[in-house]
């Protein structure tokens, strides 16, 4: 049986065609599928020494929780999937441009999504040694997920993925820096673990790459369709909004994140997401969790 590898590009072209034929209510009938909209570059080595410079201030603390895609936007029903964070200290300009400085020495920028997904433990002692800098420059942030468990910097904005950087000889010198933030961070105490290696023996697609021989396939609709928010109807705002969705071994939606769309429309996606069914994808004859799309569309009749 053919095997569907989950990298990039392909992940959108063979779980669309499984979204759309299952979709019902969510395309008007007898129109064809939206056409699926490309991915952020997740690689805007411009745009990151933009926006690292010269910020006036910095947050600083652990990270934990889900670290799948945490630039995403997931709604409040997906509140509980966002990234996490605890033990957070507040730090003027020289630090926030030490830690800027030190990220900038790099002259290599990868693409963020060869940084493969976690869900990390929120206890200290048994999370693995990854922390969140979210550096500010007047009203605009940058965060910075510093990933030493890989020896990688994941950067993004407000949904928007920005790229990935290797730490290299720079971890040292920044664990030393959180280490004068984060005085109480019992980790921080101790030399800097060694990264693994696993981040580069593979490609990756959002996160995570899974070869499947069958994609999740919907089953269940939610509602019977998503409301159509008001204020986007009195102000005749129409399109599709496209939803990443995680289905897990028993085909229920463990996490969903809209990869594009009219923002008026994408809470109502999202709580019809989060209400669906799916037959989980399988490998070998065993049920895995998988990504797949789900295209809501919205017309103002």
């Amino acid at each position: 049986m053919r095997r569907f590898r989950y990298l990039l590009a392909l992940l959108v072209a063979v779980t669309l065609t499984a979204a759309a034929a299952a979709s019902g209510p969510f395309f008007p009938p007898g129109t064809p599928p939206p056409p699926v909209p490309e991915f952020p570059s997740g690689c805007e080595p411009e745009l990151i020494r933009t926006r690292l410079a010269s910020p006036d201030s910095a947050v600083v603390a652990r990270a934990c929780g889900n670290l799948r895609l945490p630039w995403g936007y997931r709604g409040w029903r997906g509140r509980h999937q966002a990234l996490r964070s605890y033990g957070r200290r507040v730090t003027g300009a020289d630090w926030a441009r030490s830690l800027a400085q030190t990220l900038l020495d790099s002259a290599a920028v990868d693409t963020i999504y060869r940084v493969p997904g976690l869900v990390a433990s929120c206890k200290p002692a048994q999370g693995p040694p990854i922390y969140l800098a979210r550096l500010h420059r007047g009203d605009q942030a940058t965060s910075v997920l510093l990933r030493f468990d890989l020896g990688v910097a994941a950067v993004f904005a407000d949904e928007v993925p920005l790229g990935m950087i290797v730490l290299g000889e720079r971890a040292d010198s920044l664990w030393a820096l959180l280490a004068q933030v984060l005085e109480d961070d019992p980790t921080l105490r101790h030399a800097r673990p060694a990264p693994a290696d696993s981040v580069f023996t593979a490609p990756h697609a959002v996160g995570e790459a899974v070869a499947v021989d069958t994609p999740p396939v919907q089953i269940g609709r939610g509602r019977e369709a998503p409301d159509y928010p008001e204020q986007a109807r009195r102000q005749g705002i129409q399109g599709t909004v496209h939803v990443l969705v995680r289905v897990d071994t028993k085909g229920e939606v463990e996490d969903a994140v809209v990869l594009a769309g009219p923002e008026l429309l994408r809470d109502s996606a999202l709580e019809t997401v989060w209400g669906m069914r799916f037959k989980p994808a399988r490998a070998g004859g065993v049920a895995v969790a998988a990504w797949t799309m789900v295209p809501a569309t919205y017309r103002v009749h």
